[in-house]
């Protein structure tokens, strides 16, 4: 977001607010084909070390696609949206709009989980604490299951903390396309590609 607001000669706000849109759209395109989970990386606990204009920048959008987008673009009936992460790390006026999306989108066929304040560490541990309190297998103690397909727009071929343990039988693609730049489209041809691939996971 940084590079393409000094690129674009705007905000750093008002990329990060374009880049909310992006993701709604983005959304939109994926459940157009089906899927039904999607989960979108929007701050790792290491993130939140960065400076507070930043932060402030990413907080806006963030209470902006909670708020405005979901709403705007998914049927509270068909939708459901989890924030995962250590929200008492995030202000109040996101804990609200998370709390307020939550509540609002109970739907079963199309799920967003939003990461914010993520760490893995965090999901092991709580993972391994539900475990052993309900007597189940580990596995089955996370709340969000296996990632089949990464979408990274970033051409720095890292995944920065995104769901380890989930995504250890995904397909990686790392895009040259600023997230601002992406279209339905382009959502369009990566899922097709992915369909295409064999999916063998360790076979």
């Amino acid at each position: 977001m940084r590079r393409w607001a000094d690129a674009h000669g705007t905000t750093l706000t008002d990329a990060y607010l374009r880049g909310a849109e992006k993701v709604a759209e983005i959304l939109v395109a994926l459940q157009r084909n089906s899927v039904q989970t999607v989960s979108v990386y929007n701050l790792s606990r290491a993130n939140l070390a960065r400076n507070d204009t930043e932060l402030n920048a990413v907080y806006t959008a963030s209470v902006h696609f909670l708020t405005t987008l979901v709403p705007a673009h998914f049927d509270p009936a068909t939708c459901s949206v989890r924030v995962h992460g250590d929200r008492n790390l995030l202000p109040e006026r996101y804990r609200a709009a998370a709390h307020g999306a939550e509540t609002a989108m109970s739907g079963d066929d199309f799920r967003i989980n939003i990461l914010a304040a993520y760490d893995a560490r965090d999901e092991l541990r709580t993972a391994f604490s539900k475990a052993q309190r309900e007597g189940c297998d580990i596995n089955a103690a996370f709340d969000i299951g296996d990632v089949d397909l990464v979408i990274r727009t970033s051409p720095e071929p890292l995944l920065s903390g995104f769901l380890p343990l989930q995504s250890q039988y995904a397909q990686l693609v790392f895009l040259t396309t600023p997230l601002n730049e992406l279209t339905g489209g382009h959502i369009d041809e990566l899922v097709g590609d992915y369909r295409r691939f064999p999916q063998r996971r360790g076979q």
